[in-house]
């Protein structure tokens, strides 16, 4: 069976994943990083911005893509680029603008025979509508791009979770400090109605308690326990909540705020937190 290390948000820091590579055994040579036991490298997305070497992150992802030594999905970050890019390329850093063609080749998703691969969320509703899009075609991109549509819903579903309103009398700020309208729920539970800060994805603390009445902007999906795992990024979830949640495991621990970068070392046994690697900045 094929043995994968899925790997979380990078947003530009290079050195980290450098450090995390050598840690799961890749090695390096003039044609990049690749495992003497062929272990497959899997990035969940958000390869760019916030750190201080997006380029660098690229170039090591792009070579190890084209060398079958890695497969790599897109993130939120990524799309809203070429989303941007498409409206006006001279806004893009110019660092970067080489890499667009590759990054549209990234699929919005991993069905491989072992486990799933997504962004934010596994929403299946929103990815059968998206099966068969890709990022290199214009006519989609302009369409992710209209106010409510089909589409737009579906992608964000899929690279940015499900979300609820948060009451404005509410005070809700993200782990960067930024006060939200909107907050990010646990995709596979059940629909609910009512919510506080434990239904958030990460959780929050403040909200605890404050119970409020909330329609999510699409359903949640029931994901099975039978069903392969499911690897995603996204939430930025501190060290102390939990990145397991049965065959579902979240690699996002936010490389921007507590400076750890994580990875899961797969090998087709059950879903162990022994199998979740990181290293610190």
């Amino acid at each position: 069976m094929q043995k994968y290390n899925i790997i979380g948000d990078i947003h530009g820091h290079a050195q980290e994943l450098k450090k995390l590579l050598k840690l799961l055994g890749y090695r390096e040579n003039e044609n990049g990083f690749h495992h003497p036991m062929n272990h497959q490298a899997l990035f969940v997305g958000d390869l760019i911005n916030r750190g201080p070497d997006t380029p660098l992150v690229l170039e090591i992802v792009k070579k190890m893509v084209l060398n079958r030594h890695a497969k790599a999905v897109l993130g939120n970050h990524e799309f809203r680029m070429i989303q941007n890019y498409l409206l006006d390329p001279d806004a893009i850093d110019s660092r970067i603008t080489g890499f667009v063609p590759w990054i549209k080749s990234l699929p919005l998703f991993l069905d491989l025979p072992e486990l799933r691969v997504v962004h934010a969320a596994c929403h299946f509703p929103s990815i059968e509508i998206l099966k068969s899009k890709t990022a290199d075609d214009e006519l989609f991109i302009k369409s992710t791009m209209e106010k409510n549509s089909t589409l737009q819903k579906a992608v964000r579903a899929i690279l940015q979770g499900i979300k609820i309103p948060v009451p404005p009398d509410l005070r809700y700020f993200d782990r960067f400090g930024i006060r939200r309208k909107k907050a990010r729920i646990r995709w596979w539970e059940k629909n609910k109605l009512k919510f506080c800060g434990k239904d958030f994805l990460p959780y929050n603390e403040d909200l605890e308690k404050k119970k409020f009445d909330a329609y999510a902007e699409l359903s949640t999906v029931n994901y099975p326990r039978s069903h392969k795992p499911v690897f995603f990024g996204h939430y930025c979830l501190p060290n102390s909540e939990p990145k397991i949640y049965g065959n579902l495991v979240c690699v996002d621990g936010c490389v921007t705020c507590d400076k750890t970068l994580w990875a899961y070392h797969f090998t087709g046994t059950k879903i162990t937190t022994s199998s979740l690697v990181g290293v610190k900045k």
